[in-house]
């Protein structure tokens, strides 16, 4: 039997595209899930994983995420310093269940306050997550 490096070729091209075709969505829709708000809060990015800020009246809650599943968050740390014009605040953060961590603020949110969260995940990583309320 003669070996055909043009028949090879296209089938072995047609393969890689037909498995491209299933790979790249899936990881792009998962890597898009880790970007969009699931509890209606603030989403940042730390490399490691991603969290969302959620903040209603003077209750702040982190919600900690990997691609969109939750990280539990149990025996894991936070803390975050607030910045609202000249005013500078520090929360730290305690384990409120599954991946959420929460705090309570000495006054409500004004928009534009920026925070930067220092989070250690429960395996000893860390990272830090910005953001600005909207």
């Amino acid at each position: 039997m003669k070996f055909n490096v043009h028949h090879f070729v296209s089938h072995g091209l047609l393969a890689a595209v037909l498995l491209a075709g299933w790979v790249i969505p899936a990881a792009v829709s998962a890597h898009a899930d880790h970007g969009k708000p699931m509890h209606g809060g603030v989403v940042a990015e730390a490399g490691l994983f991603q969290g969302e800020w959620v903040a209603k009246d003077r209750n702040m809650t982190l919600y900690i995420t990997h691609h969109g599943e939750p990280v539990p968050m149990e025996g894991g740390s936070a803390k975050a310093t607030l910045i609202s014009g000249q005013n500078q605040t520090e929360v730290t953060f305690a384990h409120a269940g599954g991946n959420r961590l929460t705090a309570t603020l000495p006054q409500p949110l004004t928009p534009g306050t920026k925070a930067v969260a220092t989070v250690k995940l429960p395996n000893g990583r860390s990272g830090a997550l910005r953001f600005t309320w909207p």
